[in-house]
């Protein structure tokens, strides 16, 4: 990093906190966000074109997705601490380049080992990129403006996610996903190639003499906090609620209420319209009440509600799809689990808290995903494969009753 052009007011006012500069690093930050989440989800849709082009089965296809959700979900605890450490152009540069080569790889692989080295990379890449976007807003716009920052990130994310799937479906009835695959890589080397260029923190990090110690220091002292632990578990249970129905299980709750699977793909994508709607609000009113608790009771009190309704009580289709809203806005609570974290472990240390609760999400998001199945496999029918996801939603609320109230007065 250029460090001498720090010290002159002209490079003060440039790099001041939220202004022009600090917008147009954290719009490129999104954008790889966005980037790389579509590129993954994507999977949905062209599972089937890869089983046919490399001939592979259905157990080749849940070890393909598997492979990325659990490489993933490792790297992404030391992630943030290489952002604490190192600072966002030392860290974000190579997650830029690891996720590009990665689609690259996706869209040339001609066997099934290809397509697993191809997951590995991205998720290499991947696990800086959301809690890069919101360490970029951190740095750049302050502490105070951490969490909101935080859900503007996933309000581009969850809108992305309503509209990707049927944009997908419209390019492959004229692209492979082969070359579809290619073009979307290009467009990775330019998000690369603007990274290098403009990104950076606002202010020199220092990089200490032994920083993988660093790192090491930094995750230990994150995972000593109990409030740390405490938005974490309800955290995770609301992320993995709302990702469980996002991407497997809505359109069959809707099948069995007599509509129609079309139906359910609209109402997955009004749940994560809810969401999107909901890192609209939940951050910036938390923050103008100074207070975190309040806010996550009343989103996982919405979120039970909602699951209630679609699973148990029989509803006309327009009631039906406002209640999956309802249930996205409520799951967005799990962003105020963030601003937890750092209020937690203060500035120098979000990275590390962000990675440590993320990770911990897609933990449990790949845990709930399976409940359903595993219930039905021993002989559950559709209430009681559901009933789990009810009783793990009350105790998020128990979790959220117990964490101590943590925004700064």
């Amino acid at each position: 990093m250029d460090t001498q052009n720090l010290t002159t007011p002209a490079a003060a006012a440039r790099n001041r906190l939220g202004g022009p500069k600090a917008w147009w690093i954290w719009i490129i930050a999104t954008v790889f966000t966005i980037y790389l989440f579509n590129v993954q989800t994507m999977f949905s849709v062209v599972q089937g074109d890869i089983k046919s082009a490399l001939h592979l089965d259905e157990s080749h296809l849940t070890m393909i997705a598997a492979t990325y959700t659990w490489a993933f979900a490792i790297f992404q605890f030391f992630g943030g601490a290489f952002l604490d450490c190192f600072g966002s152009r030392k860290v974000l540069i190579p997650a830029f380049i690891f996720v590009a080569a990665g689609v690259f790889l996706y869209g040339a692989a001609t066997t099934y080992p290809m397509i697993l080295v191809a997951q590995v990379l991205m998720a290499l890449g991947s696990c800086c990129g959301f809690v890069g976007a919101g360490y970029i807003g951190g740095v750049w716009f302050g502490m105070a403006a951490y969490g909101t920052m935080f859900g503007y990130v996933q309000v581009v994310s969850s809108l992305s996610s309503a509209i990707q799937q049927p944009i997908t479906e419209s390019l492959l009835s004229h692209l492979s996903y082969e070359r579809l695959f290619t073009y979307l890589g290009f467009f990775g080397v330019l998000l690369v190639v603007l990274a290098v260029l403009y990104m950076r923190n606002p202010t020199p990090v220092q990089t200490h003499r032994n920083p993988f110690k660093v790192v090491g220091t930094n995750l230990l002292c994150i995972i000593r906090k109990p409030q740390m632990w405490i938005a974490a578990m309800w955290g995770g249970i609301v992320f993995g609620l709302n990702l469980a129905l996002g991407v497997v299980w809505t359109p069959k709750i809707f099948t069995e209420a007599g509509f129609t699977e079309a139906n359910g793909n609209v109402g997955s994508a009004l749940l994560w319209l809810g969401l999107a709607a909901g890192s609209c609000f939940w951050p910036q009113w938390s923050n103008r009440i100074k207070s975190r608790r309040r806010p996550s009771l009343i989103g996982v009190l919405l979120m039970i509600v909602g699951l209630v309704c679609v699973i148990y009580i029989r509803m006309p289709l327009w009631l039906m799809v406002t209640m999956m809203f309802v249930i996205g806005m409520g799951a967005t609570s799990h962003m105020l689990a963030f601003s937890v974290g750092g209020d937690v472990a203060g500035g120098p240390l979000v990275g590390t808290s962000s990675a440590f609760l993320n990770g911990i999400m897609f933990i449990f998001g790949g845990i709930l995903q399976n409940i359903p199945s595993a219930c039905h496999s021993h002989g559950a029918g559709f209430h009681g494969m559901f009933l789990p996801f009810i009783i793990a939603a009350c105790v998020a609320l128990v979790f959220v009753l117990i964490q101590k109230e943590t925004a700064p007065r």
